[in-house]
């Protein structure tokens, strides 16, 4: 394939299954990374996170399984439930924190 990896074509893949849980460690797996578009699979245990940093790209979280706290710009903040999606625009500082063990997708978009 081109553009995606990771993935087999023709398969139908279980989502909460693409990545699994490392223990207290912050596992992922990306199927498309290029200058324009990301998408990224993430499983956090309870407790982990990923430090505030700036991106450029829109981005879209949507959590598979779990609980997640996106903590963005100074001091926002918002919690996401499995089942539950939630987009950021671009041009923002955003961190993230699983609140449960979670598993996550993670797309970002730049025009």
């Amino acid at each position: 394939m081109k553009y995606l990896k990771n993935i087999e074509p023709y398969k139908a893949s279980n989502l909460k299954d693409f990545v699994a849980h490392t223990g207290r460690k912050i596992a992922s797996k990306a199927i498309i990374d290029n200058e324009h578009t990301e998408i990224r699979f993430f499983s956090f245990a309870e407790g982990e996170d990923i430090d505030k940093e700036y991106y450029e790209k829109e981005t879209i979280f949507m959590v598979l399984e779990g609980s997640l706290k996106v903590l963005y710009n100074e001091s926002d903040e918002i919690i996401v439930n499995e089942g539950e999606m939630i987009c950021l625009e671009s041009d923002i500082n955003y961190g993230v924190k699983a609140l449960k063990t979670c598993k996550v997708c993670n797309i970002l978009v730049k025009g």
